[in-house]
Parts: structure tokens; sequence; C-alpha cells
């Protein structure tokens, strides 16, 4: 299921990965552009790295990716209405999944978009004291230009971080709530079975 819409995926969030930056006194901007410049050194020898070691690579790419990426936050969203109805477990179990794909999806197409390049462009007016700002970014590849929009929350502990992502106009957030409304109707609303089918391969 995740698959249908990795590809846009990989493109938007390859700037996501591999910093050891401190975001609680950076502003929204700030954290994408740094975060920016640290992944661009890091897609280079990305490829080579998860043909090594993919679970070890997986697992290097989550654990940053939690200091920035609020994906409880993006599952609860997912999730909808069948959030409050689910138990902790479901809860917990979901967001794990949701996790595991998106950080699995994110570090296979690592390699290819090294060529890339990506500009975060300056606010448009004084974002001073607000908790939500979108944070517009330009990815120039070889046949489109993507317009990326993400949008940064301030969490309980004052750090920025991000929350959903509009990828050429497309709400990836959005999206992956249509998913897992079908998935649910599909299931005859077992939340464990969508949760277990998640990840898996579209049949062909």
């Amino acid at each position: 299921m995740l698959s249908q819409l990795g590809r846009g995926f990989c493109a938007f969030v390859l700037s996501w990965a591999l910093t050891s930056l401190s975001f609680a006194a950076a502003g929204p901007h700030q954290v994408v552009e740094q975060v920016t410049q640290e992944m661009m050194a890091v897609v280079k020898g990305g490829d080579q790295a998860l043909k090594a070691n993919p679970d070890q690579y997986y697992e290097k790419v989550g654990k940053v990716l939690d200091t920035v990426v609020s994906f409880e936050f993006i599952a609860k969203n997912v999730m909808g209405p069948t959030w409050e109805q689910a138990n902790p477990s479901q809860r917990s179990q979901f967001t794990a999944a949701f996790r595991s794909g998106m950080v699995k999806t994110l570090a296979k197409g690592m390699g290819n978009y090294q060529d890339l390049k990506i500009q975060v462009l300056p606010p448009k007016g004084d974002i001073s004291g607000q908790k939500r700002v979108d944070v517009q970014q330009e990815v120039v590849g070889t046949d489109k230009t993507h317009q990326i929009s993400y949008s940064m929350a301030l969490d309980k502990n004052n750090e920025w971080k991000l929350v959903n992502v509009v990828l050429n106009g497309v709400n990836l957030g959005k999206s992956f709530r249509d998913q897992f409304t079908q998935a649910l109707k599909q299931n005859n609303n077992d939340i464990d079975a969508v949760t277990k089918g998640w990840n898996a391969e579209p049949k062909t």
C-alpha cells in the first residue's frame, strides 16, 4: 500500500536524514535548510550503505528522522476517527508500521537523488510567534521542478517538527488518510489487518 506514494515521498523527504544538529534554537526554515545541507553530503554514500547492511542503515536513518518528524502526530491524522476507537496497542502498532514504511522508502530512494538542486525559499512575511509554519522548498530535477511545502509545528518541547507535506499540490497526509480509510473498508474495519498490510506490495 505504501508504495503507491513511495516515489513521491522520496522526492520531497530526501532532505530529512542523518544530521546531529540541535533544532531547539533554530527556526523552521533553518531546520529545513540545515538538514538539507547535511543530507546532500550523505546521499552520495547512501546506496552503498544500504547494500552493505540494510537493517543497520534503516535503523540509523530512523533514529535521526525521529528527531525531526512527528510520526505519531502524522499516524494519528492518517487514522482519523479510528485513532480514538483503537486501543493503545493498536495505535502504537500502526504508528510503528507507518514509521517503518516511511524510513525504508526514504532509505531505498536516497541514491536516486544525488544530483538534485534543492532550494529553501525564505519566508514571505514575519513568522515570529507562530506555532505552525509552512516552509516552501524547490527540488530541481532533470525533468521538472518539484514544489514542496513542509508543515512545521512546535511541539511541547518548543522544537520544530515535520507534521505534513504537500508535494506539487498533493497533500500527502490526506492521501495516506484516504488510503487508510479505503483499507479499513476492505478489511471490514479490522484495524489489525490494516496495520499488517500497510507496507505490503500491491498485487499485480
